[in-house]
């Protein structure tokens, strides 16, 4: 069912929206780019910091960005609902929901498959 907000508040919204989702998207990005490239994984890199920290601060930084990030996208989906429903789903909304469904099983499975030890 579509989000129904005024125009003029619903762009309002859009725009630092939009504005949140390219900051946590350029941070999410920076931060993977520090862990891979300034912070590698190694002995060598075992007490490299960057601005104070070290990998695993980083670490937890780029993990928090990618979960605001994930429910910013969700924000902006729910307000692009109406969108959605008559452009993207058009006359098919199975298209819409077989697109929901399989992100939902994906992250199911990621989420709750067994975790093995070596």
């Amino acid at each position: 069912m579509p989000i129904t907000i005024k125009a003029y508040t619903k762009t309002r919204i859009n725009r630092v929206l939009n504005l949140l989702l390219m900051l946590s998207g350029g941070f999410l990005v920076g931060t993977g780019w520090v862990l891979d490239e300034r912070l590698p994984r190694g002995q060598h890199s075992r007490h490299l910091t960057l601005l104070g920290w070290d990998r695993h601060h980083w670490g937890d930084v780029h993990a928090w960005l990618g979960y605001v990030l994930v429910a910013l996208v969700a924000v902006h989906l729910a307000l692009h609902s109406a969108w959605l429903w008559k452009v993207a789903a058009g006359a098919k909304p199975w298209k819409l929901v077989t697109g929901f469904g399989a992100t939902a099983v994906i992250i199911g499975l990621l989420a709750f498959y067994p975790i093995s030890g070596n």
